[in-house]
């Protein structure tokens, strides 16, 4: 939202709890851009993936050119597996829908077709689908670009602080403490807090959840480039980078909010990735991680919320916050700039709980 705002003329400070930007959840990202894999079935939130994929050549490359950052944005294709026959009539089922969505999709693919897309794929694989269009970005590096360009456009970054709404009205106000300490008042807030969204949702009149989701991933370094498409299983996924770095995930763990990586996560993923694709348990161990999506049942929370027309929700994204950033971006700032919700966000409204 910030270099979107910035990008239309509004003057914004963005208020970030860590030492520096972006680290709670969205650099912990494997920084998949694939609506088809995420979404289920049709409707608003799938609607709302296209529209965000079709935004990130344009925004990738605004990115660089503001920052000097490359997002590394690679599209690949993703391969949509099983290794369960009884999910092959899931996968019909997908395939048809997003067709009739006009989603570019292959026929449902055999083992032999399926190898010959990715060589190496695991045994257990029975059928699966070719999404030509599935992306890639590398998540630390977009976090960078981000920041990059918004203090190129003048935005004040204030990190190592924590912030409590203390009132709405025309001037919605925050207390800040931490690095710094004071009250700060503004035309207009945006919670966009993820995980930690929660505890100033009830003081405006949000009633929905968003609850912290660890998710672990795993990073090797295979001898040669193993991999030039995603895969994405029954459990898990994986990927190759630019550099050659493979990530693998990625848990799913109600843990509160416990952000650490474990032996259990590392056993799991690290099994669940050696099932797609066997050759990975020679490469070389580089490190493991964690992160917290911040899950909210019936999607993000975007827009206005029901105390006032000042503050305003950008959370709830859950594992799509890469995807989903040029989007939230463009209609929030439009909501703001504009002066009322833009009609995409209605689906996801802070009010529909009310």
């Amino acid at each position: 939202m910030a270099l979107s705002l910035a990008r239309k003329g509004v003057a914004v400070t963005v208020l970030e709890r860590e030492s520096s930007t972006g680290q709670g959840t969205s650099a912990a990202a494997a920084g998949m851009l694939v609506a088809a894999a995420e979404a289920g079935s049709p409707g608003p939130f799938f609607g709302l993936c296209r529209e965000s994929y079709a935004l990130w050549p344009t925004w990738a490359a605004m990115l660089l050119d503001g920052s000097g950052v490359d997002c590394e944005l690679e599209v690949s294709g993703l391969l949509r597996v099983t290794a369960n026959p009884d999910a092959i009539d899931d996968l019909e089922i997908r395939r048809s829908w997003q067709l009739a969505q006009g989603m570019e999709v292959s026929e449902l693919l055999r083992p032999d077709q399926l190898l010959r897309e990715v060589p190496g794929l695991g045994p257990e694989v029975v059928a699966g689908l070719l999404y030509p269009a599935g992306a890639h970005v590398h998540s630390h590096r977009v976090v960078a670009a981000l920041e990059g360009a918004c203090r190129e456009l003048g935005v004040r970054i204030k990190t190592g602080v924590a912030v409590d709404l203390l009132r709405l009205g025309d001037r919605p106000a925050v207390e800040v403490t931490g690095a710094e300490v004071g009250e700060l008042a503004a035309d207009h807030v945006v919670v966009a807090a993820g995980p930690w969204s929660g505890p100033l949702l009830s003081g405006l009149g949000v009633n929905v959840t968003v609850e912290p989701i660890r998710g672990q991933i795993v990073a090797a370094i295979p001898q040669t480039r193993v991999l030039t498409r995603i895969v994405y299983g029954d459990a898990g996924y994986v990927l190759q980078k630019r550099s050659g770095l493979v990530l693998a995930g990625a848990t799913e763990e109600r843990r509160g909010f416990q952000s650490w990586p474990t032996l259990e996560g590392l056993q799991q993923v690290t099994a669940d990735a050696r099932r797609l694709l066997p050759g990975l348990g020679l490469a070389r161990f580089a490190h493991t991680w964690a992160g917290l999506r911040p899950y909210t049942k019936g999607g993000p929370l975007l827009g206005r919320v029901p105390a006032s027309e000042r503050v305003l929700l950008a959370t709830g994204h859950h594992r799509n916050g890469i995807l989903l950033a040029p989007v939230t971006g463009e209609l929030v700032s439009r909501a703001i700039v504009e002066g009322q919700d833009p009609p995409e966000l209605a689906p996801f409204s802070p009010q529909r709980a009310r």
